[in-house]
């Protein structure tokens, strides 16, 4: 028999509706990558959302004959786009096609959160002979008959983006970093300098920090998702640091341009504390729109990788996305070694007039 089931979020990690999330949520990872490397443990998995307050997450979890099956997540931003979710969905392997992701779907529909207007969802594939699906940009393409493919096109959603999710492996990379970043270095020239730390940001990069935080939002590749513009200041991103390093380690390298003393460029590397095996993820990159066009974006992720390697020898990889349409920073990632692992789609509906969803 099938059960849904609300998941609010518990006072410990050891509740077990809590530890069959976790669970859930670790199988989907592992069937896309073949291994450990995204796993987080059920604690940091909690210290993490009960210490997000910019956000609200919502669960639901589905039990066939009182073992769990799937789940469905939404997470809204208060402070962003609080009239949108981005939702995810999962189902064992075993309990597919048999109507689990469906019913997890009406129960979000039949709860929503209030004032929403916009619905998202990412889902990320297998690189296949068979991704036929390309978003209106046309650039990059999906597999159709992949499930969630399927799921997110039943109920009304249109792929909007194809992002690639590329890997960097620091045991054979395609080109010394060091040598590419002084390559890089030599083509910006002395008016820019490379600082890279571990943690938290000094106080005098952080208010330049956030004005490539709001150019992140706007300069993104976003296809035919919507654009949602974004506010940060020192305060907002000292915060998210706040947050980050509870349950990770956190590394930048930022390029400041030495005549004005405006950071340019940022890249921005995390590390989960409680995977000995985890990847390294890949979360922002970016470079002022008046200082492109000189190296700027080899130099500051060249820096970082170095800095990572160099502070955690056990590290194995780095994970990032691109847009596939961003050709720039899919050429600086190739060049150093980045290779394609899977293919992400970003999916989207809006809401109907009266506020139905689809």
């Amino acid at each position: 028999m099938l059960h849904i089931v609300p998941l609010p979020l518990p006072d410990t990690h050891t509740e077990p509706s809590w530890r069959d999330l976790c669970t859930l949520i670790r199988a989907n990872e592992r069937e896309l990558i073949g291994g450990p490397q995204w796993d987080v443990d059920d604690e940091s998995h909690l210290a993490s959302e009960r210490e997000d307050t910019e956000s609200v997450h919502r669960r639901w979890l589905a039990y066939v004959d009182g073992a769990p099956a799937g789940f469905l997540a939404a997470g809204t931003s208060l402070v962003d786009s609080p009239d949108s979710a981005t939702v995810a969905v999962y189902v064992l392997p075993e309990h597919r096609s048999r109507g689990v992701a469906t019913a997890l779907i009406e129960s979000f529909k039949a709860d929503p959160p209030p004032g929403l207007t916009r619905v998202k969802a990412w889902v990320e594939t297998p690189i296949s002979d068979g991704a036929t699906l390309s978003p209106p940009s046309g650039h990059g393409a999906i597999d159709p008959d992949h499930p969630g493919v399927r799921l997110a096109l039943k109920h009304g959603l249109r792929l909007g983006i194809v992002e690639r999710v590329s890997r960097y492996d620091f045991a054979t990379p395609l080109v010394d970093p060091a040598g590419a970043l002084a390559e890089a270095q030599a083509r910006a020239g002395d008016e820019y300098e490379v600082l890279a730390w571990e943690g938290p940001s000094p106080e005098e990069l952080l208010a330049g920090q956030a004005v490539l935080k709001e150019r992140m939002a706007v300069d993104q590749p976003l296809g035919d998702l919507a654009v949602v513009e974004t506010t940060w200041d020192a305060a907002r991103l000292r915060e998210r640091e706040r947050v980050t390093l509870l349950t990770n380690r956190l590394f930048h390298a930022v390029v400041r341009h030495v005549p004005s003393g405006t950071v340019a460029a940022v890249s921005e590397m995390v590390l989960d504390r409680s995977n000995p095996e985890a990847f390294v993820d890949q979360y922002d990159t970016i470079v002022l729109p008046e200082h492109r066009g000189r190296r700027l974006g080899m130099l500051v992720k060249a820096a970082n990788l170095l800095q990572v390697r160099q502070t955690v020898p056990t590290a194995t990889s780095i994970v990032t996305w691109n847009a596939a349409e961003n050709r720039y920073m899919l050429d600086v990632n190739e060049a150093l070694g980045f290779y394609p692992i899977l293919i992400s789609g970003g999916f989207e509906a809006q809401l109907s007039s009266g506020g139905d969803l689809p």
